[in-house]
């Protein structure tokens, strides 16, 4: 996904800030995608030489000025373009999984031990989506006035728990397998009846 693209997204919403970009990314597409204020201001300069959002400053006299950030015309164009544009499947790329490949190299007992710990951090993950992040939306939505906003927001959250889902049930058909491993003598048995689809091996 690119950066610049979902910051012409949230401008859509209004004319922003850098930090209250950073504040958006947080309460609405943080199961899906962050930014820090690190990117988000090397790419907000790269958009306004673009043509794509105008800067203005708001002088206050107390505080630092504002910069805010609004949409051009062209800003507006340039996103129409990109949303309606298919994407190609995403690539899956997970750090943990470089660590299951290579799992022959450590005992099954220190395996257990890391899907176990995954499986516990993709719970509280899911957790906090299903409550936090659920009512952020719920919140953003309505303050808005926007229904229509709200309920396009919640499918990217109900894709994203789904895949949480998924990776718990992952883990835990894991260890089971490889428990089974322990107690049938290798893994060769267990690789060959995951090879024959053998329908036992489901996790109940």
């Amino acid at each position: 996904m690119s950066l610049k693209h979902a910051l012409l997204g949230i401008l859509t919403v209004k004319p922003m800030t850098g930090y209250e970009l950073k504040q958006f990314f947080d309460s609405s597409v943080q199961h899906f995608w962050n930014a820090e204020l690190s990117q988000i201001y090397p790419t907000l300069k790269t958009l306004e030489e673009q043509g794509w959002v105008d800067k203005s400053v708001e002088v206050q006299d107390s505080r630092p000025n504002k910069k805010i950030y609004a949409l051009t015309d062209g800003g507006r164009d340039e996103f129409a373009r990109w949303v309606r544009q298919p994407m190609p499947a995403t690539d899956m790329r997970d750090p943990f999984m470089i660590k299951v490949f290579f799992g022959a190299e450590l005992p099954i007992e220190d395996m257990l031990i890391l899907l176990r710990r995954q499986m516990e951090e993709e719970q509280k993950i899911l957790a906090f989506s299903e409550t936090v992040l659920r009512e952020k939306i719920r919140g953003g939505s309505h303050a808005l006035h926007s229904p229509r906003q709200g309920l396009f927001w919640t499918l990217t959250l109900e894709m994203a728990n789904a895949y949480r889902r998924a990776y718990i049930e992952w883990c835990d058909r894991s260890m089971h397998l490889l428990e089974e491993s322990m107690l049938e003598g290798g893994a060769t048995a267990i690789e060959k009846r995951l090879s024959d689809g053998e329908p036992e091996l489901r996790v109940v």
